[in-house]
């Protein structure tokens, strides 16, 4: 009995071990090529095994996408913070590197329906949400999604496009702007609500605006009309 148990567990820890040989293979792949280019037979081939294994450690491509971004953006440890404390967690990590593999997957795989559904959901379920949750005030998933973009625009100027200013060379100047940026997305100050500006006065100059240009070529209100001259219609 023994025997079977021991045998049992290490039969496990193997299909754990080949699972994550799968997992990291298929990281390598999604990061270097669209998500319709990427073959889960070619994933099989450069971990050495049969594909069905593939299918039995994931089950479908979708699914095995989703563990991909799962894996390749783990954002855990940063959501443990205090929501106050959550911009500059996240600016510092910006800095740290480590997003480059999740940031070319996303990138590589916008142009798939498919991708972008698991994308989709990815970024709603394992991040918007849960940051959503950690706020207090109004509008909890508005701040949580506008935190999230911000978050990726800074990170592909930086990371893909290598935008000078955000380089690790500016850090010192860069990183507390960012963390100021990010905080202003969370804060629960901002006046949340229709739009109280007013249009008025500008629909109102652009009506004295219309009206003088009238005035100046003869259309305008007011203007009475050019009398016909009488003597010269009797002369035809």
């Amino acid at each position: 009995m023994r025997a079977e148990i021991k045998a049992e567990i290490q039969e496990k820890r193997s299909g754990e071990i080949t699972r994550q040989r799968i997992l990291t293979a298929a990281i390598a792949r999604f990061a270097q090529a669209s998500y319709e280019e990427v073959k889960l037979r070619d994933i099989a081939g450069d971990v050495g095994v049969d594909v069905a294994l593939v299918h039995r450690s994931f089950g479908s491509k979708e699914q095995l996408f989703a563990a991909v971004l799962a894996a390749a953006s783990p954002a855990d440890r940063q959501l443990a913070s205090d929501w106050r404390e959550l911009n500059t967690a996240f600016a510092n990590d910006i800095f740290a590197s480590t997003q480059y593999d999740a940031l070319q997957i996303i990138l590589r795989s916008l142009t798939s329906p498919q991708a972008r559904d698991v994308l989709r959901a990815h970024s709603v379920i394992d991040f918007i949400g849960p940051l959503a949750a950690k706020l207090d005030g109004p509008a909890q998933q508005q701040r949580a999604a506008l935190f999230a973009a911000c978050l990726t625009g800074i990170s592909i100027l930086r990371d893909v496009l290598h935008i000078e200013p955000l380089l690790d060379e500016s850090r010192e100047i860069s990183q507390p702007l960012i963390a100021r940026v990010l905080g202003a997305c969370l804060s629960d100050t901002c006046e949340v609500g229709p739009s109280t500006a007013k249009t008025a006065p500008v629909k109102t100059k652009a009506r004295k605006s219309r009206a003088a240009s009238s005035r100046g070529t003869g259309r305008g209100a007011g203007v009475a009309p050019a009398k016909r001259d009488r003597s010269t219609s009797s002369d035809k």
